[in-house]
């Protein structure tokens, strides 16, 4: 061994000792310094790959595992950490290559066959998950948490035969008594024998690790005493499952960046005069976008489907199409709304362009002759819409307020800082006072080309309530509208929670739900109250 060898590998040694001891930057230097004797040292490159993952610096780790990915190509677990490291950022394609490299040195490793399967689910790719998951029990017919995905997907995505056919499979070869008899019990609720659930669920004893059948199993209670009315239960359980869905998932998540986020844009646009606003004559105005918008919980899923029934509607289903228009504005406004008013023509153009641009990349049908943008919660943004998009139309999903805040609360949502102001009515209800606040000063302000449709109007007066929303997207309603549910089925990819209720034909037990709930709204009837009145509820 040579003396840079020699010095090269104390400081790797001395550097993984400094993780053990958690002093991480002082393993961050030595291996640095490694590097810089030899840039080429695979356990220098590795183990700052490594450091920097654990650190949440994911960009620094990915450039350090790829280093190492050339200096050990044949390295399945380089290859399986740098999927991770794609997997955090998103960047799923990249992960799914180098996970099915990790699957090519190593064809038995059933963690790099399930995380494809879950990267593939990620993409909404049905198929190719369920055949990943699937070989994942080829390798390991005990692995449960590929049983777990695969029960998951099957139910969401309403292929119910298939869940029993794996049901039975499992009962076969799983010993776990207690995880049979949960994935039956959810079986069970799919065939409507709710008070069977019940008996199952409430005797139910989970190991604690199994936290995900843990909390599925409140879910399921509150829904089937919810079911059956006994709706006292059937509140506790919903509560007790958000309470667990905020201790292991909210932690870190601090819902109220969402608050202060709505509330700078109800400061500012309620003051704005636009008359200070450079106004531009943009051509082309006949191509301007449609949007889907509407607190959560309002119907938006329903009149996705209901829309897709005319051939020539693409609806984009929640995708970051103007979140990543904003994040590419927010370069030149710095935050600072009053950046808005002083836009130039060109860079107006250039950011209508750019919209164009991300939309397309999630169109799946280029011959459509509307696509419409569906993400409830852009509600908050129409004020940035508009000023790049003044002639842009607004399909304005709404429900009974007391329906809507219920439905939130009682839905399970991935948690982002929106979205865990759900987890109670109290939180739910403030949030829809503050948007429809903010609505009302948007209202104000533009002239605004909006379509409002009521969720009670589309269920109790289905064919006139379509046929207007039709009208007003300048679209030929035929009667295949009312077979939506039946299209709806044929889709596995359904994004959102409320796959469920549009495989379904509509019916009127979804209408005043809240009521069975009543006493646990007497604390926001402030909030609510007022927008009853104010959208003639």
């Amino acid at each position: 061994m040579n003396k840079i060898s020699f010095n090269t590998n104390y400081l790797v040694i001395n550097a993984v000792n400094a993780i053990k001891k958690k002093n991480y930057l002082e393993a961050k230097n030595l291996l640095e310094k490694a590097l810089s004797i030899n840039s080429e040292l695979f356990e220098a490159n590795y183990n700052l790959a490594i450091l920097n993952f654990q650190l949440g610096n994911i960009d620094n780790s990915i450039v350090y595992f790829e280093k190492s990915k050339k200096l050990k190509p044949k390295s399945t677990q380089v290859c399986f950490n740098l999927a991770l490291a794609y997997d955090r950022l998103n960047r799923l394609d990249l992960a799914i290559i180098n996970f099915k490299k990790a699957v090519k040195l190593e064809p038995i490793n059933e963690l790099a066959f399930y995380n494809i399967g879950l990267m593939y689910r990620k993409k909404l790719d049905i198929i190719k998950a369920e055949k990943y998951f699937k070989k994942t029990l080829y390798i390991n017919q005990n692995y449960i948490p590929a049983y777990d995905e695969l029960f998951g997907l099957y139910e969401a995505s309403n292929q119910l035969d298939k869940y029993n056919h794996l049901l039975d499979e499992a009962k076969k070869i799983l010993s776990n008594q207690n995880l049979l008899k949960f994935y039956s019990a959810i079986s069970y609720y799919h065939k409507k024998n709710y008070h069977e659930v019940v008996k199952i669920m409430e005797n139910l004893e989970l190991n604690k690790d199994y936290f995900h059948q843990n909390l599925t199993r409140h879910s399921f209670l509150a829904k089937s005493y919810d079911r059956i009315k006994n709706f006292d239960k059937a509140y506790y359980h919903f509560k007790k499952n958000n309470e667990l869905v905020n201790n292991y998932y909210g932690k870190n998540i601090d819902e109220k960046i969402f608050i202060n986020y709505v509330e700078k844009r109800l400061e500012f646009f309620k003051d704005i005069n636009l008359k200070n606003w450079k106004q531009f004559q943009i051509k082309n105005q006949s191509i301007e976008p449609t949007f889907l918008i509407g607190f959560p919980r309002s119907g938006t899923t329903l009149l996705d489907t209901i829309l897709r029934t005319n051939s020539t509607v693409e609806v984009i289903e929640e995708k970051p199409i103007l979140r990543n228009f904003l994040i590419e504005l927010e370069k030149t406004t710095k935050s600072d709304f009053n950046h808005l008013g002083r836009l130039s023509e060109e860079y107006i153009l250039e950011m209508r362009k750019f919209y164009f641009n991300e939309r397309s990349k999630y169109q799946k049908n280029e011959k459509a002759n509307l696509v419409i943008d569906k993400m409830p919660l852009n509600i908050i943004h129409i004020g940035e819409i508009l000023r790049f998009f003044p002639k842009a139309k607004f399909i304005f999903a709404l429900r009974n307020p007391y329906d809507c805040v219920l439905s939130c609360f009682v839905q399970q949502f991935t948690l982002n800082p929106a979205m865990k102001n759900f987890l109670t009515i109290e939180s739910s209800a403030f949030l829809y006072d503050l948007v429809m606040n903010l609505w009302k000063v948007y209202n104000k302000k533009f002239s605004i080309n909006c379509h409002f449709i009521k969720y009670e109007d589309t269920v109790k007066n289905f064919e006139n309530t379509t046929k207007d929303l039709f009208k007003y997207l300048e679209l030929n309603w035929t009667e295949e509208a009312k077979n939506f549910f039946m299209n709806a089925r044929k889709r596995i990819d359904i994004s959102t929670p409320s796959h469920s209720q549009v495989i379904s034909p509509l019916y009127t037990g979804s209408l005043d739900r809240w009521k069975n709930y009543e006493k646990e709204f007497e604390k926001v009837k402030k909030l609510l109250d007022p927008w009853v009145n104010e959208f003639n509820f």
